[in-house]
């Protein structure tokens, strides 16, 4: 994953540990939802109990069995607690690592640029502001996200497992209403990215104007504006604002229309729920004293069953709606990777960090010559600066080139 492409061997390995632990992490939530179902079964069998080997029997049978899914649920419990801690440090320790040597080389890399690539990327009081911003998504995306990532969707799938095993036709039933609540979400969030995005270009934009009035404050204040600009700036933020707002808004819309479609998906349940427990009443009425029945013949669903269910198919939606943040964090760095390691990675013309590249003049004696040089700026190749410039300047001569603003001077 080129994401991770700043990684030593050493922090892979780590990473790796980090994931099998994180995997560990995501399995606890279906195990505990077996578990919930054999506690949820021992009470409804103690009718049959109390029937069959009297109450005082039946309590202490159900007694231990309580007992021993109280140690289950701690060492479940423990186990989770334990793995869980041991992924989050890892992957928050690698991160950081990765995420500071990123920062160093794209510094070193900053430097060495000509000033074409300068030029190329336009304004450039904006590019402290976009390097800062990119360098966040990345630390991001590589931290615990992509571990996080994981473990919700190895608990997605286990839980989803679970409720298929125990229940087909009711877990099915309440999967039809998943791609409803997904196409809903995409494409509320849609509109979210493009808002936040937007926020995001004006925040640079003001930071730049900000750094441009700071360092430039001698000739604001000689010229009386401070107002001017205190008035633009504070129109960017409020444009920014009114973008974030939005982006809100449309977050907690989405959080309503989940929780609005949740609702409908829990009301059909469990009225199909009750169905088959209602059923299974009737079934149990009348099958034979037979202990092989069961095994060639439908003996119908509990209400253990359907409620375990019900809530393993709930945990599968809530895991995989967990995922949404880290993908959209995962996505955001790789977009922000692109620039940063094309930075990193780019090597310019003249490069004055080399000690190799290039001639080197044993006597140089400071002259300059330039004949009939013809030049543009790389954003703007087809705006000549000039053409068949030719000038000559000897060691030690002092040369004033006059011109309005922008002539290349």
């Amino acid at each position: 994953m080129a994401l991770l492409s700043y990684s030593t061997r050493r922090e892979k390995w780590l990473m790796l540990g980090g994931l099998i632990s994180a995997g560990v992490a995501g399995l606890a939530m279906p195990v505990w939802l077996l578990l919930l179902a054999k506690s949820l079964e021992t009470f409804n069998n103690l009718g049959k109990l109390i029937n069959s080997v009297g109450g005082d029997a039946a309590v202490e049978i159900l007694k231990d069995q309580l007992y021993q899914l109280c140690w289950s649920f701690a060492v479940v419990g423990f186990v989770s607690l334990l793995s869980g801690s041991v992924y989050v440090s890892i992957w928050t320790y690698t991160g950081e690592r990765q995420s500071l040597r990123i920062r160093e080389k794209f510094v070193h890399s900053a430097f060495r640029q000509d000033a074409k690539w300068f030029d190329a990327r336009g304004d450039p009081q904006e590019l402290p502001t976009l390097a800062t911003n990119a360098l966040e998504r990345i630390n991001d995306a590589i931290g615990r996200t992509l571990a996080d990532a994981f473990a919700n969707l190895l608990s997605a799938v286990c839980c989803l497992a679970v409720a298929i095993g125990l229940n087909a036709p009711l877990a099915l039933i309440m999967l039809c209403m998943l791609p409803v609540i997904a196409i809903c979400v995409a494409l509320v969030s849609c509109y979210m990215r493009k808002r936040s995005g937007q926020a995001l270009e004006i925040f640079a934009s003001a930071g730049a104007f900000a750094t441009e009035v700071i360092s430039g404050i001698k000739t604001i204040a000689s010229l009386s504006a401070e107002r001017w600009s205190a008035n633009k700036y504070e129109g960017m933020a409020r444009e920014a604002q009114k973008h974030s707002i939005w982006s809100g808004y449309l977050s907690k819309l989405t959080s309503g229309i989940m929780g609005v479609l949740f609702y409908i998906t829990y009301t059909i349940a469990f009225l199909f729920g009750t169905e088959q427990v209602a059923n299974t009443l009737e079934v149990e009425e009348s099958k034979p004293l037979n202990p092989f029945y069961c095994m060639i013949n439908y003996c119908g669903i509990s209400g253990s069953e359907v409620m375990v269910c019900i809530y393993g198919v709930i945990l599968c939606a809530q895991f995989f709606s967990l995922m949404s943040p880290a993908i959209q964090a995962v996505n955001l760095g790789r977009i922000a990777a692109a620039d940063i390691f094309g930075a990193i990675n780019h090597t310019p013309d003249i490069d004055s960090s080399s000690d190799e590249d290039g001639a080197k003049i044993e006597n140089y004696q400071g002259g300059i010559e330039l004949n009939r040089v013809a030049f543009a700026y790389p954003s703007r190749p087809d705006d000549l600066i000039f053409r068949d410039l030719s000038l000559a300047i000897g060691p030690g001569q002092a040369v004033a080139l006059v011109g309005p603003s922008g002539s290349g001077e």
